[in-house]
């Protein structure tokens, strides 16, 4: 080849280069001024919405800010974020129509505080919908926290920190703009560390962790508690209020759903499963009675704002312990039950059929204890029906709480108890069975330091110590009680239980007949 002609050839190519380089470099200063100048006029001002420094690429369509932050103008949240990402910027959709489509958009360490405001009642113009369509392929926040004020004061309504979340999938215009969430979407993924809600002025919720995806969560050591101590918390209190410490090690959701239908949300759960629940609850008996109406649980569920649908509820070695003081100077001690396993079939608050709820555990840690209990949400009369039964208690066991409770102490054994309780909103009645060895009751003096002769006597008088009873050695009663529609239904099943005590030791101890 001629010296001239490769040397021209040498000086198209370098011009040909030269002019790439030339375009590119006018392509990625029209990119990033054009991207200056839409955040310069389309961001509304009264956003005071601020970053410090940009990058961008125009042959990846990507754009950087970093050290963000914002607010509204009703200084209803403020927002601060080390970086945002947008990567795959799609310029083809964006030139015909508009559209903006984005491969990527990542969110580093975003910190948002939102303000809760008095609800507006004002009548409020639909806006219409947009005339782009906005479409993310990926939407990604790494290691976020948000947190909830009260409307009242600056003080934590609910805060979750280290969040990570991922959403696939996301498409917004004018037809989505018309639904209730106001976009479609796939996927996702949500990861976070330390979650606190404010439940109500006397509770709240923690959390050390929490996973949620489309078909299933976990919470880790979950905690429900009362924010005051037993002392403080009576000192505020006008009427009684239990005081609560319940922790959960670990909570699982199995195929999971949560919507809106009809105006009504709804949330169905197939499975929930809770390891290792302690939940201590202690009452104030000197306060004065809290004399509202209390619901049934029928009537409870069935009033609930949400159409709920759980299938089963499985809870394993739980425990739970009651105390209340009924004298200044007594100190309390705990009604216990250890061992707990039970499970919950078909909680429903618009479903079909009974609740089921199936529970074994251990009396004072040393009585097997079953109840198994029932209940219709749509019957309105509030039915329900329990069963239960008790083996192998050494009634010693339970004097500290009888004791302290009822100035009283047991002695003796109780080898088997059955009992039936059948009832609604205003009675029940039931039978019991029961089969015990040298049972006897001291009455205490009123310093509880001794036992007083008279009144123990005079009751087991009128208790039997086991003897009048069939071949198999089982004592029977039955029992018809009122309730008292101020307190609550264990309380309910407590006096029925009483009475069917009273009812099976003091009566004829034969089988009623039918």
């Amino acid at each position: 080849m001629p010296q001239n002609k490769k040397s021209r050839i040498l000086k198209i190519g370098a011009g040909i280069i030269l002019i790439l380089i030339l375009a590119s470099i006018a392509a990625q200063w029209s990119f990033s001024s054009k991207v200056k100048t839409v955040l310069n006029e389309k961001i509304p001002k009264k956003l005071n919405f601020t970053y410090r420094d940009i990058s961008t690429n125009v042959f990846l369509g990507k754009i950087s800010l970093t050290q963000i932050s914002g607010n509204d103008p009703g200084n209803t949240m403020d927002f601060k974020a080390e970086s945002v990402t947008v990567s795959r910027l799609e310029y083809w959709p964006l030139l015909q129509n508009g559209d903006i489509t984005i491969g990527e958009l990542d969110l580093v360490s975003p910190d948002i505080v939102y303000r809760q405001k008095g609800r507006d009642t004002t009548s409020k113009k639909k806006k219409a919908g947009p005339k782009q369509k906005y479409k993310v392929e990926n939407f990604r926040i790494k290691n976020g926290r948000f947190q909830m004020l009260n409307k009242d004061a600056d003080s934590t309504a609910a805060t979750v920190q280290g969040i990570d979340f991922t959403l696939s999938n996301i498409n917004f215009d004018k037809n989505t703009a018309k639904e209730k969430i106001p976009f479609t979407y796939g996927g996702y993924q949500l990861n976070t560390k330390r979650g606190y809600f404010n439940m109500s002025a006397l509770e709240f919720i923690e959390f050390q962790k929490m996973q949620l995806t489309p078909d299933s969560g976990s919470f880790q050591q979950f905690v429900l508690r009362t924010r005051y101590s037993k002392s403080e918390l009576s000192r505020r209190l006008a009427v009684e209020h239990d005081h609560y410490d319940l922790t959960i090690d670990s909570i699982a959701l199995n195929n999971w759903d949560f919507d809106m239908e009809n105006e009504l949300p709804f949330f169905r759960l197939e499975e929930m499963q809770l390891q290792h629940p302690v939940f201590y609850v202690y009452r104030d008996k000197l306060l004065p009675d809290d004399t509202t109406h209390k619901k049934m649980y029928n009537q409870a569920l069935r009033d609930l704002q949400v159409d709920l649908q759980v299938d089963s509820i499985q809870i394993s070695n739980g425990k739970i312990a009651y105390e209340e003081r009924v004298k200044q100077d007594i100190q309390p001690e705990s009604l216990l039950f250890t061992n707990i396993d039970a499970v919950v079939k078909n909680l429903n608050s618009r479903g079909q059929g009974d609740v089921d709820i199936d529970i074994n555990a251990k009396l004072m840690d040393n009585g097997p204890f079953t109840l198994a209990w029932s209940f219709d949400p749509k019957n309105m009369s509030n039915n329900f029906v329990a069963k239960g039964s008790l083996s192998n208690f050494q009634s010693q066991s339970i004097n500290p709480f009888l004791k302290s409770n009822l100035g009283a102490e047991v002695q003796g054994s109780v080898q088997q108890l059955y009992f039936t309780i059948s009832g609604n909103e205003l009675e029940s009645q039931g039978d019991m069975k029961m089969r015990y060895e040298d049972f006897e009751f001291i009455v205490l003096k009123k310093d509880r330091l001794g036992v007083n002769k008279l009144l123990t006597a005079v009751v087991n008088l009128f208790a039997n110590k086991g003897d009048k009873t069939d071949e198999d050695g089982f004592r029977y009663g039955n029992f018809k009680v009122s309730r008292n529609q101020d307190k609550s239904f264990f309380n309910y099943l407590w006096i029925n239980l009483k009475e069917g005590l009273v009812s099976t030791m003091t009566g004829r101890g034969k089988k009623r007949d039918k």
